[in-house]
């Protein structure tokens, strides 16, 4: 390598940058091999609205169809499922005094799981408080839920909003797998088999040499729970 020397007759050597260079090289694929990456998916949501109510003097527009102002509430004990004003009564074999729609298993006790799991997470232990979580999500009812939102869907084709909210003590885990299901129509109307519920994929409509997925409610909002 040249040398090069100053008016005082010292010499400068040349920094060799080949051993770098090639540190650099071998650590660029390494990195890249190294890198995870995340699928993240994003669904659409109105925040609800907080507001004044009209005064008691203003009439209210009479229309030819009431709004169905479709509802699902997730409690520790399953679905309250409401729409035009009323909460639908029990469905099956729920209790009187129990939601629209109870839990698959009302063996579990859904509200110690959750409780259990919130303390695990807590504590650090991520992989038992997602196992608990994730019992305790098995327990609800997530076919009948969507059994239900189709015969809705039947009456009303032309709706597509659905207002959803948890209680305080509902992890947000379980509100987005309510939005999952109520999102869209899947190839079966209804199922009876909790395997083939789980394994069917979305109705589809081919348009432009595209895959559609058809809309079930497809246009979510949080709701303040009462």
């Amino acid at each position: 390598m040249p040398r090069n020397r100053d008016a005082g007759g010292s010499e400068h050597e040349e920094l060799n940058l080949a051993p770098f260079m090639n540190m650099v090289v071998i650590l660029i694929p390494l990195l890249l091999l190294s890198v995870v990456f995340l699928k993240i998916g994003v669904v659409n949501i109105t925040a609800p609205k907080l507001s004044v109510g009209p005064p008691t003097d203003q009439k209210k527009k009479k229309t030819d169809e009431e709004p169905l102002n479709l509802t699902v509430g997730v409690g520790s004990n399953g679905f309250r499922v409401a729409a035009t004003g009323a909460v639908l009564p029990p469905q099956g074999d729920c209790p009187e005094t129990g939601p629209s729609i109870c839990l698959a298993d009302t063996s579990v006790q859904v509200g110690n799981l959750i409780k259990n799991s919130r303390q695990a997470y807590e504590n650090g232990n991520e992989e038992e408080g997602e196992k608990l979580l994730r019992q305790a999500s098995d327990a609800y009812d997530w076919m009948g839920l969507y059994n239900k939102l189709m015969e809705i869907k039947k009456e009303y084709p032309e709706e597509t909003v659905i207002n959803v909210s948890g209680d305080p003590n509902i992890p947000f885990t379980m509100v987005v797998r309510v939005l999952d299901v109520a999102r869209y129509k899947l190839e079966e109307e209804s199922y009876d088999n909790m395997e083939d519920f789980w394994a069917a994929d979305a109705e589809v409509e081919v348009k432009g040499g595209k895959e559609i997925p058809q809309p079930l409610f497809n246009d979510p909002v949080l709701a303040v729970a009462k």
